[in-house]
């Protein structure tokens, strides 16, 4: 069975009071010889690697994870709960006249926190093989294991200095630069 497509009968957005700007009228004549190179916004984001940042942002959230239990017969997966720890903006490229049309580019790394087999956050993982555990003995904290709470190893956390990591990564078959933490 095909799948049914709505579609919209000519004046039906403008009687709704909805602005239709999905149709734009374009010139029937282009005067090539008037338009000129522009050049994209980039960004060399390979500039951060080795730079000392300070990190300000800390969070906790949830993002999907093909290593975390199957949802029932959904066939999906349980969200996998992280601590996202971030520096501060290091370059921003604006695209309007509001704060949220801006992209920021900042220095981040994700790391796995405990949940239990339904998916709720339990805690913070301390083993030797813990990766946040040696980011923390990497930016110096004394005993990170010892923190009684997650919110007491976010506060020895933040506002310590870490070195930038600048990677590529293949995404789409092209390369991009990501930038993370040195440890």
């Amino acid at each position: 069975m095909k799948d049914k497509i709505d579609t919209v009968k000519p004046n039906e957005l403008v009687d709704s009071g909805i602005q239709d700007n999905s149709v734009q009228e374009l010139p029937t004549q282009i005067d090539a010889s008037k338009l000129g190179p522009t050049e994209g916004i980039s960004i060399d984001l390979k500039k951060f690697d080795k730079q000392e940042v300070v990190i300000e942002k800390i969070e906790i959230t949830s993002v999907p994870s093909t290593f975390t239990p199957m949802i029932g017969e959904s066939g999906q997966h349980q969200q996998q709960w992280v601590l996202k720890i971030s520096s501060g903006i290091l370059e921003t490229i604006e695209r309007g006249e509001l704060p949220e049309d801006n992209i920021e580019f900042r220095a981040s790394e994700l790391f796995n926190l405990t949940q239990d087999k339904d998916g709720k956050l339990s805690g913070f993982p301390v083993g030797d093989g813990s990766n946040l555990m040696k980011f923390c003995k990497d930016l110096g904290i004394d005993k990170p294991e010892e923190a009684k709470t997650l919110q007491e190893l976010i506060d020895s956390i933040k506002g310590k200095k870490v070195l930038i990591k600048a990677y590529n990564k293949k995404y789409d078959g092209k390369d991009r630069t990501y930038l993370k933490f040195r440890y």
